[in-house]
């Protein structure tokens, strides 16, 4: 039997991600970032200008180098 905790904090604490472009560089692996639907965020991490990343959007930490195409979000 599996432990119910373990199940339910592994389930709450999944990454959810979030695709973002590079902008500006702030200096301290921190970059200004705009988002999908244009907001502004900063990201931590590694990158480069006018890169597109995917970052953990509850801890705006940057994950890894997401491909330059035309992204589409579909509403479920």
């Amino acid at each position: 039997m599996t432990n119910l905790y373990q199940n339910l904090t592994a389930l709450l604490n999944r990454e959810q991600r979030g695709i973002a472009k590079i902008t500006g560089d702030l200096g301290g692996g921190s970059w200004a970032a705009q988002t999908q639907s244009g907001g502004n965020i900063v990201l931590s991490g590694q990158a480069a200008l006018n890169q597109r990343v995917f970052y953990d959007i509850r801890t705006n930490r940057i994950i890894s180098q997401a491909p330059d195409a035309a992204v589409l979000e579909l509403g479920v």
